[in-house]
C-alpha cells in the first residue's frame, strides 16, 4: 500500500478472504445464482464450499454472471478516494467478460482523473493459478516495485503460470461447453478422466485422457516434472472441489518426485470456477516454462 497504488483482484483467485486482508489486497466477490438465491463469493453472503458441493451433487445448476461495469466503478472509485492508483488483476479473458468490463471502467475513471492510473492485467489464468499469479505479485510489490514495474512483471511471468486439472464428472464441463455431449457420456461409462490446461490465451484445452482417478493425478505430477522450473516452487497450489483426499495424494507424489518442493498451499475451488468444473475437481499450479503440455509416457 506504501507504493502509492493499490492491488486489486476479483475472487477467482480462490485465495479466501483471509489472505486477501492479511496482504493489503482489495478484491470483489463475483456473483453466483443456485436454486433461485444470488450469493457473493468470500462475502456474508456466500454459501460454504461443502454446502456448495453437496448442492451440485444432489442436482442443482448453479449459474455465474460477471463484474458489472457498475460494482467495477464502485471498487476503483474507493481506491481512487483514497489517492491511490490500482493495479487490477483480471480473471482469464477468455473465460469471462470481466476484463473487457475492467478496461472500460479504466479508461473511463482515467479520463474523469487525469491524475490517476490504473493498470488492468489479463492473468489468461483461474482458480489457484490466477492465486499463484497474485501472490507472485504480492510479493513483488512488497520488494518495492513500481505500479509500472509490477505491470510489466506481471504481464510477463504470467504465462509461466501453469494449471492442470482434471475432473470427476465430464458432465459439468459439457454443460459449460469444454467436451461433447458423447464424450462425456462415453467417458463416464468408461471411467475416463480428462487432463486439461490452461493455454497462453487463457483457455482450457484437454490434453490426456486417462482412465482411473488415480491415474490422472500421477499424469498430473509427471506432467508437473516435465515442466517446472527448479529453484521457483518452493510453494506450489493445489485447489480441489470436495475432494480434499485425491489432491493431498496429488501433493504427496509432487514432494516425492521434486524435493526441492517444500511447502504445498492447498484450497477450495471456489463456487463460480466450480460451477464449470463440478465436485471432485483436482487442480495444479505452479511455475513452468511454458504452457505447452507434453507427451507423458
Amino acid at each position: 500500500m506504501e507504493n502509492g497504488y493499490v492491488i486489486a483482484t476479483d475472487s477467482t483467485t480462490d485465495m479466501g478472504r483471509e489472505y486477501y486482508e492479511e496482504n493489503k489486497v482489495t478484491y470483489i466477490g463475483m456473483h453466483y445464482t443456485m436454486e433461485d438465491t444470488e450469493y457473493i463469493q468470500f462475502s456474508e453472503n456466500d454459501l460454504p464450499v461443502n454446502e456448495f458441493y453437496a448442492k451440485v451433487r444432489e442436482g442443482s445448476l448453479p449459474k455465474t454472471s460477471q463484474i458489472s461495469y457498475e460494482v467495477l466503478t464502485n471498487l476503483f472509485q474507493s481506491i481512487i478516494d483514497e489517492n491511490k492508483d490500482i493495479f487490477y488483476l483480471c480473471f482469464s479473458s477468455a473465460l469471462s467478460g470481466s476484463y473487457q468490463t475492467a478496461l472500460l471502467v479504466a479508461k473511463d475513471l482515467m479520463e474523469k482523473y487525469p491524475e490517476r492510473k490504473i493498470n488492468v492485467v489479463d492473468s489468461v489464468s483461474a482458480s489457484g493459478g490466477e492465486g499463484l499469479l497474485l501472490n507472485l505479485c504480492v510479493t513483488k510489490r512488497n520488494k518495492g516495485a513500481t505500479l509500472e514495474e509490477l505491470t510489466e512483471y506481471a504481464e510477463k511471468i504470467k504465462h509461466n503460470v501453469i494449471h492442470l486439472f482434471t475432473v470427476d464428472d465430464l458432465n459439468h464441463l459439457h454443460r459449460g461447453g469444454r467436451v461433447s455431449k458423447l464424450s462425456a457420456v462415453v467417458g463416464g461409462m468408461l471411467g475416463i478422466k480428462p487432463i486439461l490446461y490452461v493455454s497462453d490465451t487463457g483457455h482450457l484445452l484437454p490434453y490426456a485422457k486417462v482412465r482411473g482417478r488415480k491415474q490422472s493425478l500421477e499424469a498430473m505430477a509427471k506432467q508437473m516434472k516435465e515442466k517446472y522450473t527448479p529453484g521457483q516452487n518452493e510453494e506450489i497450489y493445489i485447489c480441489d472441489g470436495d475432494a480434499r483426499a485425491d489432491a493431498e495424494y496429488l501433493g504427496n507424489l509432487i514432494m516425492k518426485m521434486m524435493p526441492d518442493v517444500k511447502k504445498i498451499r492447498y484450497d477450495n475451488v471456489g463456487a463460480v470456477i466450480g460451477t464449470h468444473s463440478g465436485p471432485g475437481t483436482v487442480a495444479l499450479f505452479f511455475v513452468g516454462k511454458d504452457r505447452i503440455p507434453v507427451e507423458i509416457k
